[in-house]
């Protein structure tokens, strides 16, 4: 009889921790297809469970709360939103605003293909507690802040998380204010003006600032 070698061992955790993540990937997309069909409060862990063909227990031992969908929706957002923004910068010498505004313009992108969903959660409130319960601001919007200062386009004097921070909550609040009026305007554009304003200032010299940028 064969003996089980470390390597085997390795490879049948890999196994396991691999059909984890497919069960729980299945669950999270059975649970938002759910919530955007049928509303957030109408849908049931059996639901969630029957569409995604496994046990309610095992739903339970993926999500505790049925908020940890939405959240781990967020996340799973915030984490592509970073592979992009890595492979962007690696890639193109983008100026730090040009690069925040890449990134806004995704996140947008990602909420009106998503509008039904992302809507239903907004009017359970739902998406502004998913925030709360730990939506941190995206690693991507820091790094460019970070890099921004590095080269000198962004004041060195302030902190650069403080930084990340204002532009990701620039960003929640806007998302909830397009998901208020029903998406009736462009969320792109009301995100890109937020940040050139953040970036200029509000100031009249700020303002004589931005003209004067846009017509060198």
């Amino acid at each position: 009889m064969r003996s089980t070698t470390p390597q085997d061992a390795g490879e049948a955790q890999d196994r396991r921790e691999r059909r984890r993540n497919a069960t729980r990937e299945r669950l999270l997309t059975a649970a938002l297809e759910l919530f955007a069909a049928q509303g957030y409060a109408a849908t049931t862990y059996e639901h969630i469970a029957e569409r995604a063909d496994v046990g309610r227990q095992t739903a339970f031992n993926h999500f505790r709360r049925k908020e940890d969908f939405v959240t781990a929706w967020v996340q799973a957002r915030h984490e592509r939103l970073d592979r992009q923004a890595a492979a962007d910068a690696s890639a193109t010498g983008k100026s730090a605003v040009e690069a925040l505004a890449d990134e806004l313009r995704a996140l947008a992108e990602l909420n009106e293909r998503d509008y039904a969903l992302a809507k239903e959660l907004h009017d359970g409130g739902v998406l502004h507690a998913a925030f709360g319960l730990g939506a941190a601001t995206p690693h991507a919007i820091l790094a460019v802040v970070t890099r921004g200062q590095q080269r000198g386009e962004i004041r060195g004097d302030l902190d650069p998380g403080t930084l990340a921070d204002m532009v990701f909550d620039g960003y929640v609040t806007a998302l909830s204010r397009w998901l208020s009026g029903d998406g009736a305007y462009s969320l792109t554009e009301a995100l890109l003006t937020r940040l050139a304003v953040l970036a200029e200032g509000f100031t009249a010299r700020g303002a004589a600032n931005s003209r004067r940028s846009g017509a060198s």
